[in-house]
């Protein structure tokens, strides 16, 4: 759960997943993705205020027709920014003053149309991870976060890093990808589908969304689609790479992500299903506290016909680590930051920063240039912002 407050401290006039109380002041906004503990105060009227100020949100494709799906906004308030493409943003601050910052989205790994944003102005560069899942496998791929010299590509030094610090801890040193825990959903979904026609599985997961590339992947391995709640179906429509792969037809599919995650057992959507026929299986990486990842999945001790699976959509302790090893920063906000865990946090900060890095450090400066302005316009959904911790972002 995101506990930054939005303000860029570096960049001044913007907010970042962040649209209420002093944030309001500003006068660029930034959305990585649509969770709600990065969506504080955005509501219909935050949009019509966009409109009258002349103001804008920036964000991916995806993000927008999410947006676009659960507010009534003009489509001219929100400005999609292209995966990878560096942009021009220019705005006025309260006294009038034209700033000028260059902006790079790149794939955060974390689910549809999530991005990592690079601001960089004056020889500033700070990047905001928002929510993340990104494996060493992957770095080549963020060519958004590296430049050229002499034909090499090498990673970019930063001013900052804002880092999602949500599994910060070496209670969760590491996870399975996610393809290794889908995999073993599937082999486990299968069994148990072969052993009665009236069987159903239940998909108990932490967020309304999210858990997309599990379904979709799921999907694939099973032939199946996956049953949603309608108003989520209605924003899934909005995404290409999903329709093929859920419904919201309970009654054509036994695979159901369609309730609650804290609510009475049973099966809402069919009254024809009973509770013996129901397999629940909880995708989730907090059960794993501590405990053995080479272990992906096991039964559960106490519930029924319940099965747990490691899976996460953020980055592990051992992820985080190679990651600010390899991209170095002058400086580390952590955006999840409990009160109960803020010393924790901060010593394992300084103890992966100040550890001798496993290549030699790139000591040489890039120069910061700002691109020519680019038309933000609007372009198709793109199979990139779905990325396994294996395949390409």
């Amino acid at each position: 759960m995101s506990t930054f407050l939005g303000l860029v401290k570096e960049i001044p006039g913007i907010s970042v997943d962040r649209f209420d109380g002093e944030n309001l002041m500003s006068s660029a906004f930034f959305l990585t993705h649509c969770h709600v503990d990065h969506m504080h105060g955005l509501s219909d009227m935050f949009f019509m205020d966009l409109d009258v100020y002349n103001k804008h949100l920036y964000c991916s494709s995806i993000t927008k027709a999410l947006l676009q799906n659960k507010f009534k906004c003009k489509n001219s308030s929100i400005k999609e920014i292209d995966i990878n493409i560096p942009v021009v943003v220019e705005y006025k601050l309260q006294n009038e003053e034209k700033i000028l910052i260059t902006v790079t989205c790149i794939s955060a790994g974390h689910c549809p149309g999530s991005v990592m944003f690079l601001f960089e102005r004056n020889n500033v560069s700070v990047l905001y991870t928002g929510d993340f899942r990104i494996n060493p496998m992957d770095y080549p791929n963020l060519k958004g976060l590296h430049y050229y010299e002499n034909s090499k590509l090498l990673p970019k030094t930063f001013t900052k890093i804002y880092l999602d610090t949500t599994f910060l801890s070496n209670d969760f040193s590491s996870f399975p990808t996610r393809k290794e825990s889908i995999v073993k959903m599937s082999s486990v979904v299968r069994a148990w589908l072969s052993e009665d026609p009236m069987n159903v599985v239940i998909l108990e997961c932490s967020a309304t969304y999210g858990s997309e590339f599990l379904f979709v992947e799921l999907s694939k391995l099973l032939n199946m689609r996956i049953h949603v709640k309608n108003y989520v179906y209605d924003s899934y429509c909005r995404i290409d790479q999903l329709l093929d792969h859920v419904t919201n037809n309970p009654y054509s599919t036994p695979i159901h992500a369609c309730k609650k995650k804290i609510s009475q057992s049973g099966l809402f959507c069919r009254h024809d299903v009973s509770d013996i026929n129901i397999l629940t299986i909880i995708p989730s990486a907090m059960k794993w506290r501590g405990r053995d990842t080479s272990v992906v999945g096991e039964w559960d001790d106490v519930k029924k016909r319940t099965f747990n699976v490691c899976y996460s959509t953020h980055s592990s302790f051992n992820e985080l680590s190679a990651f600010l090893q390899y991209f170095n920063a002058l400086e580390i906000y952590p955006c999840v930051v409990k009160p109960e865990n803020e010393i924790e946090i901060y010593s394992l900060l300084n103890e992966i920063t100040n550890k001798p890095h496993q290549r030699e450090s790139v000591k040489k400066e890039y120069k910061l240039e700002l691109p020519n302005h680019k038309v933000l316009n609007d372009h198709s959904f793109k199979s990139k912002y779905f990325s396994s911790d294996e395949d390409s972002l």
